[in-house]
């Protein structure tokens, strides 16, 4: 490690402490054009960009730190602690595990594992009682019309209790499928925030290049024309002058 790299390392250490979080990403990045193969930077880098909320910046520095060090835990355990973070908690829970093989007597390690383990537990608990939840409250409101139609209106326009019951039913099944809209969506916002982000600049890009090549088309073609023209006109000029020649 070279000494302006370790002086820029510690500059952006003091700058997380700071809660600079984007100034100590510029601080690691520079240390890392003048060492390249320093899985610390790497690690800290991570972290900054964790602070950031930039999940796939942040797993793809603490890849990189296990790629560099595969025995180093602390690599295992930032993948970890990015993947807890990113809600995708059974995958945190391996990269975890991982590190506690590598150091077994780290109890951070061991209170990190044994909270993840419980929040697991939690969260499956909770998506058990969401179908409850869910079809429970669409049978309520289904069952607040049913009562508002029969002793608030003047004249009720649902009497036939098959249709209250059937009425109910279906606004039970409208609520199932809002619980499988809203998982759903749970999880492609999960899934997303470890996945990279969109490059606008090469987007827009391919949005522009079909009329470029249409321009670029355009302009040959002219070009084409134009050099055809001109070899017309040379051609005819040249027999007048032949002719002339000749009289």
């Amino acid at each position: 490690m070279s000494n302006k790299s370790e002086e820029l390392r510690l500059q952006g250490n003091e700058c997380v402490k700071a809660g600079k979080y984007t100034e100590a990403v510029l601080h690691y990045t520079h240390a890392l054009d003048t060492d390249r193969q320093n899985h610390l930077i790497y690690s800290n880098r991570s972290l900054a960009f964790l602070k950031l909320q930039q999940y796939y910046l942040a797993m793809q520095d603490a890849n990189t730190t296990i790629r560099l060090q595969p025995k180093w835990p602390k690599g295992y355990f930032r993948k970890g602690e990015v993947e807890f973070q990113a809600g995708h908690y059974q995958s945190a829970l391996l990269s975890y595990g991982q590190a506690m093989i590598l150091d077994p007597s780290n109890e951070e390690v061991r209170k990190t594992v044994a909270n993840t383990n419980t929040l697991v537990q939690d969260a499956k608990k909770k998506e058990q009682r969401e179908p409850w939840v869910f079809c429970g409250g669409g049978s309520f409101i289904g069952l607040l019309i049913v009562m508002a139609d029969t002793y608030l209106a003047d004249k009720p326009s649902i009497q036939n209790v098959v249709l209250q019951v059937l009425l109910v039913t279906v606004f039970g099944c409208l609520g199932f499928l809002v619980l499988l809209a809203y998982r759903h969506l749970r999880q492609s916002d999960v899934k997303s925030r470890l996945e990279p982000p969109v490059n606008l600049m090469e987007a827009m890009g391919q949005q522009t290049s079909p009329n470029s090549e249409h321009k670029v088309e355009a302009e040959d073609a002219s070009q084409t024309t134009n050099q055809r023209t001109h070899r017309k006109g040379g051609m005819g000029a040249a027999r007048q002058r032949f002719k002339k020649g000749k009289t």
